[in-house]
């Protein structure tokens, strides 16, 4: 019903339709303001408004506050009747309640009592199988050694009986505690007994009877700990033993009054053979040591239990004992590293001794590694023990191969090596510093390098059988391969005269001349003497093979320096051809009739034979220089025809010089190669050439003319611009070039099609430049060059396809 608007406009009224109001303090309110009266009115008239408003809802919902009034009475009488129901409810359960509670009590009582009957049984039972084991193990102790596995399975069985409860407070147990207790200890130190015998004896019987007692009594891997740290400590105190240099002293000099901590003078020699002696004996004590931590490791192997069928190494995995021969080396080394550091900051002597004789003190421990091989067994081959450069391959004692081992062991070494590296690489630079005196003009011969590889060998021999040392000095030698290479490329002449070959070689030249025989010289001793050596390891092979290769190419550079100068002079007696006259149509011969041929020609064969006679047969080095000269053959053949196809004009007489001056460059080059047939693409290039010059000119389109394979279309292209008439330029005339420098340009352009663009361009001007003239003809050779173009660029780009796929 919605509030009168009267009241609630009405400021007096309009707190009677708040939430929180208060009676009593609306009236002390009003009657503060003393509005009393009017308040009383104004209620009075909301009263009467309310009762009005009442009335006339009451009338207006007659029908539904009738039928509300009836439903009210029907959910009074359902509330009635569910009130009964569940008094009835209530008392049924409560008669069933009194039902099952007495027998539910009964129940508890009987579980309780037949779970404590349940515990005494179990208890019972244990007691008694407890002691049925310990009369079995009575028993068992008489036998001695012979039951130890049966009385250490006896205990394990009795260590499980007692790990499954509680058997504290049983007095007739706790009786026998105390010899239970004495009977273990007799049976552990019987089994460590046992184990250490068999070790001893390296009897593999008796260290696995062992085992099996330390297995069943849950004692595996702290009994093989202990024994581990056993062999540590024997083999650190003999370590020491061996270093201590006041026994070392006494030992040398003998016993006597007086300081030992220096050797006597004159007894160094015999104090160093005690050293290395004593440094041999704890070699036989390391090897016995890991001999027996090996045999044990091999036993673990192939032990197995008997209930799993799991070998007892793989049950101690994930305990510090699983790794036993890892372990026992890398402790033994770092042990060996520090009691060498230590004894050497104790004694000079000793420290001088370790320094100067460091190759005898790898020899030494080099051979431990030998011996230690001896105990490789198909679970540990000799590769896992013993394999200075072997691939990744691990064994059963944690993946320990044997270049980890050498490298422990040499890390144990290192603090000496450092000294004695740079002695020797000391030694080996003074050897090559003397080969080159200040001032000299004499370049090492090879009876003066020979000390130098003396030298080398001496200091590769001094690494013995050591693969790791031997590398090392292997390094050292490659620095002074390189040492020996600075000192010949410093020495080496660069000035004009080094080159020049207008005359003999002068002294310059001589001097560069000796130092590539001295480069050959030394590459050849150490090809001879060094990488010929039977006891060189294959790590040194490689890097002084390396390093030899370094000389090598120092002595091409120096080779190369020469013949370069002397394939440009070359290159320019062939480029001097265009200024002969080839364009008589009678032969003209220059020159006698020995030497029918141009005088460029005559130029090119005096050259070849006084340079060959005067210069290249003073190097020793006759196979780099031939390979050398073949290649320079090669350019100057592949030269001359080049600038043949560029001769222009070319008539029949100039075509008859041109092919007796071909013969004749083969014998020009003969000098440089005695065999220019062998000379490859440049002398097919040559022959097929002689076959153009006479070729009609339609025939230089058929498939046996040998173009495209034996001699570019570019080549083709240019040797036909000289059959064309003058106003067909070649392509070089067209730039304004000249013949040398056309050349260069195609000697830039390897790319066969792209010097078929720049010919296509000529004959492209060529086309116009006819199309712009009134009644003019192509030349006759002009469709022939265009089809030969055509065809050598659609070779060129089969070619490309070729080479896409």
């Amino acid at each position: 019903m919605a509030a009168d608007p009267a009241v609630i406009e009405d400021a007096c009224l309009s707190p009677l339709l708040e939430e929180g109001f208060e009676a009593k303090s609306f009236a002390a309110a009003t009657m503060q303001n003393q509005m009393v009266g009017d308040t009383l009115q104004k209620l009075a008239i909301g009263i009467a408004a309310l009762d009005k408003e009442l009335y006339s809802q009451v009338v207006t919902n007659y029908e539904d506050l009738l039928s509300q009034a009836t439903g009210i009475e029907a959910l009074e009488g359902v509330l009635k009747m569910m009130h009964t129901r569940i008094e009835s409810l209530r008392t049924a359960v409560d008669r069933i309640g009194s039902k099952v509670i007495d027998p539910y009590q009964v129940i508890v009582s009987r579980t309780r009592q037949l779970s404590r009957l349940q515990n005494v049984c179990d208890l019972l039972r244990k007691v008694i199988r407890m002691l049925y084991l310990l009369k079995r193990l009575k028993s068992q102790l008489q036998g001695g050694t012979r039951e130890i596995t049966k009385v250490a399975q006896t205990f394990s069985e009795i260590d499980q009986l007692s790990g499954s409860g509680d058997l504290s407070g049983v007095v007739i147990l706790e009786e026998e505690g105390v010899w239970l207790a004495r009977a273990r200890r007799e049976v552990e130190s019987q089994a460590k007994k046992m184990l250490m015998q068999g070790l001893e004896l390296m009897n593999s019987s008796q260290v696995g009877v062992a085992l099996q007692v330390f297995h069943n009594l849950t004692q595996l891997p702290s009994s093989l700990l202990t024994i581990l740290t056993g062999y540590k400590e024997a083999i650190q105190h003999d370590i020491q033993n061996s270093l201590d240099p006041s026994s070392l002293v006494l030992s040398s000099n003998g016993s006597g009054p007086g300081r030992a901590s220096l050797p006597l003078v004159g007894t160094t020699a015999s104090w160093k053979a005690v050293l290395w002696t004593r440094l041999d004996q704890l070699v036989v004590s390391v090897q016995k040591a890991y001999g027996q931590v090996h045999q044990l490791h091999t036993v673990l192997v192939k032990k197995r239990d008997p209930h799993t069928q799991v070998s007892f190494l793989d049950n101690i995995n994930g305990t510090p004992a699983h790794h036993l021969l890892t372990n026992f080396w890398e402790v033994i080394t770092e042990d060996l590293g520090v009691e060498l550091v230590a004894a050497a900051k104790a004694s000079i002597v000793m420290n001088q001794a370790f320094e100067t004789d460091y190759p005898k003190l790898v020899k030494i421990f080099s051979e431990l590694l030998v011996r230690i091989e001896q105990f490789a067994t198909p679970e540990t081959p000799p590769s896992s023990l013993y394999n200075i450069n072997p691939p990744s391959s691990s064994s059963s004692s944690g993946g320990q191969t044997g270049s980890t081992y050498e490298a422990a062991l040499l890390k144990a070494l290192s603090p000496f090596e450092k000294s004695y590296v740079s002695r020797s690489l000391s030694r080996l630079f003074d050897s090559v510093n003397q080969l080159f005196v200040p001032g000299a003009r004499a370049t090492p011969t090879k009876d003066t390098l020979q000390s130098t590889i003396r030298t080398i060998t001496s200091e590769l021999g001094a690494a013995g059988s050591s693969r790791a040392l031997a590398g090392v000095i292997a390094r050292n030698v490659e620095k002074t391969m390189q040492l020996f290479n600075m000192k010949c490329e410093q020495a080496l002449m660069t000035g004009r005269d080094a080159v020049q070959v207008s005359g003999p070689p002068n002294a310059a030249q001589l001097k560069n001349i000796g130092i590539a025989n001295s480069l050959f010289a030394f590459s050849t001793l150490v090809s001879q003497h060094i990488l010929s050596l039977s006891t060189l390891p294959p790590n040194a092979h490689r890097i002084i093979s390396s390093a030899l290769e370094g000389t090598m190419a120092q002595m091409c550079s120096v080779v190369s320096l020469f013949v370069g100068e002397v394939q440009r002079v070359m290159e320019e007696i062939v480029v001097s051809m265009h200024q002969e006259n080839f364009g008589s149509e009678l032969m003209a011969v220059s020159g006698t009739p020995d030497q029918p041929c141009s005088g460029y020609l005559r130029e090119l064969q005096a050259f070849t034979a006084r340079i060959h006679s005067q210069h290249l047969s003073l190097y020793h080095c006759t196979a780099e220089v031939e390979k050398q000269l073949r290649e320079v053959s090669e350019r100057v053949l592949e030269l001359f025809v080049r600038h043949v196809c560029l001769l222009r004009p070319l008539r029949e007489g100039g075509k008859m010089r041109v092919t007796t001056d071909m013969a004749q460059i083969e014998l020009a080059l003969t000098p440089f190669c005695s065999r220019p047939g062998e000379l490859g693409r440049p002398y097919l290039m040559l022959r097929t050439l002689r076959r153009l010059l006479f070729q009609e000119t339609d025939l230089a389109l058929s498939e046996t003319s040998g173009l495209g394979n034996q001699l570019p279309f570019s080549y083709a292209l240019h040797h036909l611009f000289s059959r064309a008439p003058p106003d067909m330029t070649s392509p070089h005339q067209l730039k304004g070039w000249t013949e040398k420098a056309y050349s260069d340009w195609m000697d830039k352009q390897t790319i066969e099609r792209d010097r078929l663009a720049f010919i296509q361009a000529t004959l492209d001007a060529y086309s116009k430049r006819k199309r712009g003239q009134a009644r003019s003809q192509y030349a006759e050779v002009y469709p022939v060059m265009v089809s030969l173009l055509k065809r050598g660029l659609e070779v060129g780009r089969e070619g490309e396809g070729e080479r896409g796929k």
